[in-house]
């Protein structure tokens, strides 16, 4: 439906509800919608017909809902009426669209008067606090206790400031740390919100109140007071909100303390007696450890964080694997080891996660440099050696996964994992991508009653036992040029599923139910050749495993 259509159609049922037009735009209205039973002026603003852009309806007056907590109205006056799903509208009914608009902005409201309003208010709090700036705190959430100190500064990077960030010292890898100052946490198990009609604290004698409104936050103010004339930082931990402000003490009582003519004793009676006039400036605070960003989306079950793990191969399954194990909390309380001995060729880059400024860097140390920039707290070793000549290191690992799709490694690695009985790596993972790129295929080995790599395709000549595509396709190697090795092409997505299925065995295995050891994803359906995940069975004739098993 074309634009002028749609408004047609909108214009039509906005004046059938009693709006007229009103504003500079082409669909501002002015009108009322009920709340509560009774009439509320608005101005409806509608800046995108499609609706990708969603309306925007503003109080007129909020004095006409008359509740001491009112939630979900941004800046003021504007209705959030959508939540952070979104609220679906349909483009091609724009006026039954603008109706439901209509009817969600009433029922926000109406959430007020059911005795919902402050919960919904509490719930929200971090963004009623209107804060000046937003603060990075990169230690751990739940390692903050109350009373707990820390350092405040800017991180900057080239000279130039990119955010404020809380650390235990001014020092953040990858940044350089400029003007830090000192901050306090104090920590409440209890909901923070609005105390009567004062939504946050705007002066010193606010913040008195509004501390009082908190009971598990009555503290020494006297102390309190102190600490921020020093130029020091106050942040809240709450389970809704993390919450800071500091002082804007006078100029002149500013440069008076400067020059050690106010004595301290004197400074607290005097910030006592200014307190209405005492500005504070206020600060969103953002949990941004590597422990909170990476457990944001794994809440319903293990993380890799407490398993060390080793990456031979950062190619590239082994770069885009890499990172998802970061992100799902590899390299957070223990290290992540990176093993490979090649660069980066610019032939790599079209499916790789590095880039072409690291063309010609060592592949492990480059992706190690891209994990860290990711996240400045990551742990990651990097190793730009054959993984063989570190035995001894891969035997301190938790698990090892073979990214490197490399026959010769993918069988030379199973055997190191079934001779070495008496190492700290209980798991050995596999990934590669088959025949062409027409499927993936992940293997994990716990040395149990299942099989070991090398029954997946037991006689060297002879054919895989689960093949994700035809073996009779014959092997699409291109010849090495430019001075480049030769290669098999097929597209991007193969080595990323290859790295996505992998990451979701690490995870099952982490939590315990390692669950099918053979997963198989197809990539080509045209090529690909469908496997349900398996437990493969040991081969009779597996030359890795075999005589082990009989002898055992």
């Amino acid at each position: 439906m074309n634009s002028r259509k749609a408004l047609a159609i909108v214009d039509a049922t906005l004046r059938n509800a009693g709006f007229v037009p009103a504003g500079a735009g082409p669909a501002d209205y002015d009108g009322q919608i009920k709340v509560h039973g009774k009439p509320v002026d608005v101005s409806l603003s509608i800046p995108d017909m499609r609706f990708a852009t969603r309306p925007r309806i503003m109080l007129k007056d909020r004095t006409q809902i008359p509740v001491e907590t009112l939630a979900h109205v941004e800046e003021e006056t504007g209705i959030c009426y959508a939540s952070g799903a979104g609220l679906p509208l349909d483009l091609y009914q724009p006026g039954e669209a603008i109706l439901r608009v209509l009817e969600e902005a009433s029922s926000t409201l109406e959430l007020s008067y059911r005795g919902k309003g402050r919960a919904e208010l509490i719930d929200e709090y971090q963004a009623y606090w209107k804060s000046d700036l937003t603060v990075r705190c990169m230690l751990p959430r739940d390692q903050v206790e109350d009373g707990r100190r820390a350092t405040l500064f800017f991180a900057k990077l080239q000279g130039k400031a990119e955010f404020l960030c809380i650390s235990d010292e001014a020092k953040l890898r990858g940044y350089e740390a400029a003007f830090p100052r000192t901050v306090e946490f104090w920590r409440t198990e209890k909901l923070v919100g609005p105390v009567g009609i004062m939504m946050a604290p705007r002066t010193l004698a606010d913040l008195k109140r509004w501390l009082e409104g908190h009971a598990d936050l009555s503290r020494d103010w006297p102390r309190l007071v102190q600490f921020l004339c020093a130029d020091n930082y106050l942040f809240i931990s709450a389970p809704n909100a993390l919450l800071g402000l500091s002082m804007n003490l006078p100029s002149d009582l500013k440069y008076a303390m400067l020059k050690g003519k106010i004595r301290q004793q004197a400074l607290l009676g005097i910030a006592e007696r200014l307190a209405a006039k005492i500005t504070l400036d206020r600060y969103s605070g953002r949990w941004s450890s590597l422990i909170d960003v990476t457990s944001r989306n794994n809440q319903s079950e293990t993380s890799l964080q407490q398993k060390s793990i080793a990456l031979i191969g950062c190619g590239t399954i082994g770069s885009n694997l890499a990172r998802m194990l970061v992100q799902t909390g590899a390299g957070n309380c223990k290290t992540l080891s990176l093993f490979d001995n090649e660069v980066l060729a610019l032939g790599n880059i079209g499916r790789h996660l590095l880039g072409f400024s690291d063309i010609g860097k060592p592949k492990a140390s480059a992706v190690a440099a891209e994990l860290e920039r990711f996240h400045p707290q990551v742990r990651v070793a990097a190793y730009e050696q054959d993984a063989f000549e570190h035995f001894d290191l891969l035997a301190k690992h938790d698990l090892v996964i073979d990214a490197t799709g490399a026959w010769n490694v993918q069988s030379a690695i199973n055997e190191w994992f079934l001779d070495s009985p008496a190492i700290q790596t209980s798991a050995l993972l596999h990934a590669w991508v088959f025949m062409n790129g027409a499927g993936v295929q992940s293997f994990l080995n716990l040395k149990d009653d299942f099989g070991c790599f090398r029954c997946l395709k037991p006689v060297f000549d002879g054919p895989w036992r689960f093949p994700v595509g035809d073996e009779k396709d014959e092997w699409n190697l291109q010849p090495a040029t430019c001075g480049e090795g030769s290669f098999i092409p097929f597209t991007v997505d193969a080595p990323m599923m290859a790295a996505s299925v992998t990451t979701r065995a690490a995870l099952d295995w982490a939590n315990g139910d390692p669950g099918a050891r053979l997963r198989s994803v197809v990539v080509d359906l045209r090529r690909g050749r469908a496997q349900v995940p398996r437990f493969p069975k040991p081969s009779k004739s597996c030359p890795a495993c075999a005589s082990r098993r009989a002898s055992a």
